[in-house]
């Protein structure tokens, strides 16, 4: 959880969200992983990590503007696959289901008639480190 503030008092604003990997478009922690243990599923297109070729040697976190990936206590490092086996089964990542105040939603951008393309229709939005021009794939509404 990432607490921002900004502005200057007393007009100040206070922004609290969750940070995860954004499952960028072209996203260099897969360019620099030396195994090919970070990749794009082609199916889904998510960025992934397949444990048994990642050595653990933290290019991928290096890489990462966003600061995503961890090690993991076995060694390799790892990193929020937006609960891909429950998207396989058709249901919601973990998060977007269990999330108490129903603020996050996701969905296929590409359909336009998927509830995250509605939210998104119309209204102004940011990703985080746009300047890194990986093209993620995690909008915050403002």
């Amino acid at each position: 959880m990432v607490e921002e503030t900004s502005g200057r008092f007393p007009d100040l604003r206070l922004e609290i969200r969750s940070e995860r990997c954004n499952h960028c478009q072209r996203p260099p922690c897969v360019a620099a992983c030396p195994t090919g243990a970070s990749h794009r599923d082609a199916g889904s297109n998510l960025v992934l990590v397949d444990a048994r070729r990642c050595t653990g040697c933290k290019a991928c976190m290096a890489a990462c503007p966003y600061a995503a990936r961890y090690v993991h206590p076995q060694g390799y490092v790892d990193k929020c696959t937006f609960c891909h086996v429950r998207l396989a089964a058709g249901l919601d990542p973990s998060c977007v289901d269990v999330c108490p105040a129903h603020a996050m939603a996701f969905g296929n951008l590409r359909n336009p008639l998927s509830r995250v393309a509605r939210l998104l229709r119309g209204r102004v939005v940011k990703t985080l480190v746009p300047e890194a021009g990986t093209a993620p794939q995690v909008y915050y509404l403002l």
